[in-house]
């Protein structure tokens, strides 16, 4: 990675000793100057990327030589910084009216050296995603694609937003640039249209509209439909750089974000060892499965699965076996069970299931059902039996998931009693009387 380029001008030997070495800490290969004269020279011999300066030069104001940098093509957007010891408000502003892209003391260096680390890292950063450009003109795609690549993006380009919104459907990006004015039936209104009306994390991609129309109703227009950003043509390359950066780099961290927040939520709602649902879990989304079927009245029903001698399969085996098996077990139950049935582990070996919609009678023919195929899954490679304990309400009745749980769990020790290896039932209404 190449070094970037700087010069400063200052008249004074020490801060031109002091400047060249925060900047070359900061990654520059430094040019000095004394004289404003001395710095124009140099600037219109190289191409520097950044120009520190005096605001009392030998020669020149620094005001007047930032004026004069600024005349020069070439540094119609590189900063310009300018250096004072002194706090007037209108030398400052004097500074910044004649071209000075910011303003650092030179008796606190700290914010300077912060600026020039993260222009350093700004400007050798390296971007990847994948962006979508639609754009009918031919010359300003390739103009728009070196630029792109340049940048270290994929970049699929099309000059029909027909065209675009198919490869739109198909594969993800992390940028969408268009055309407001495009040929074909299909306009770049349209196609941020359709993109915003996508209901998946796919319809917030940003989007960058670009026109050739410096209208402000129209301006308005884009935004209320949805686009990030808007750029008026002609391009200006400095400034659609940093656009697409900045709505790269906000997108993706968003993107990481939400990754992060859906890990947590894992963590903190699903049992590290089977992938099922923990107890927490159960305890947050329980309360929905009561309230609808009250609301609906329809039948609820809990049932309480206990493994039958798993003390002796972690005694005789060891711990390791244990796991295995209640990790291929919680993987077999989430495939047995219904889509809108909740299944999770309540504690150590004893797992409970939510059933909406299902009956006593019903449910028990499912549990019954489960044992004779666990019987033949062996998860883990090990045969054992199942005790499971089943308690239903019905919508009028006054149940919660502690209410049930005693129900269903004091029937899955009666099965226990009764000799393992069975279902048994507990009828809520006898439970009450």
């Amino acid at each position: 990675m190449s070094r970037l380029k700087a010069l400063i001008i200052d008249g004074t030997a020490l801060f031109r000793e002091v400047g060249t070495s925060l900047l070359e800490q900061t990654g520059f290969d430094v040019t000095i100057a004394e004289t404003g004269a001395e710095g124009l020279k140099s600037a219109k011999d190289n191409k520097f990327d950044l120009i520190c300066c005096s605001y009392h030069l030998p020669d020149i104001s620094g005001s007047e030589f930032c004026g004069q940098i600024r005349s020069l093509s070439r540094y119609d957007f590189s900063p310009v910084l300018m250096l004072t010891s002194e706090d007037n408000a209108r030398i400052l502003k004097q500074a910044l009216l004649s071209g000075a892209t910011d303003i650092f003391s030179k008796k606190d260096l700290l914010e300077l050296e912060i600026y020039l680390r993260r222009f350093v890292e700004r400007q050798n950063r390296q971007l990847s995603g994948r962006v979508l450009f639609i754009e009918d003109s031919r010359v300003l795609q390739e103009i728009m694609l070196d630029l792109l690549t340049d940048m270290g993006l994929d970049v699929d380009a099309y000059t029909h937003a027909e065209g675009a919104w198919q490869a739109f459907e198909r594969g993800h990006y992390d940028l969408v640039i268009t055309d407001i004015m495009l040929e074909g039936a299909m306009s770049g209104i349209s196609l941020v249209r359709k993109i915003r009306r996508l209901q998946s994390e796919r319809g917030d991609v940003p989007v960058i509209a670009i026109s050739g129309f410096n209208n402000v109703s129209r301006k308005i227009e884009l935004f209320n439909l949805g686009v990030n950003d808007y750029v008026e043509k002609p391009i200006i390359h400095e400034e659609i750089k940093q656009r697409v950066y900045n709505n790269i780099t906000s997108y993706q961290a968003i993107l990481e974000l939400r990754s992060q927040q859906n890990s947590l939520y894992s963590l903190a709602m699903l049992d590290e060892l089977t992938q099922l649902f923990n107890r927490h879990a159960l305890r947050e989304f329980s309360n929905k499965y009561f309230s609808e079927a009250v609301r609906f009245n329809r039948p609820l029903t809990m049932a309480v699965m206990d493994i039958d001698g798993f003390k002796a399969i972690n005694q005789t085996q060891g711990h390791d076996k244990g796991d295995k098996v209640l990790a291929e077990l919680g993987r077999w139950l989430k495939r047995f069970v219904r889509n809108e049935d909740m299944v999770a582990r309540w504690s150590g070996d004893e797992f409970i299931f939510l059933l909406p919609d299902c009956d006593n009678e019903t449910a028990i023919a499912l549990m019954k059902r489960l044992q004779k195929r666990l019987a033949q899954f062996k998860p883990g490679n090990i045969a054992f039996t199942v005790s499971i304990g089943v308690a239903s309400t019905q919508g009028k009745e006054n149940h919660n998931l502690n209410s049930l749980f005693e129900l269903a769990d004091s029937a899955m020790y009666q099965a226990k009693m009764a000799g393992r290896n069975c279902v048994r039932e507990c009828n809520s209404e006898e439970a009450l009387v």
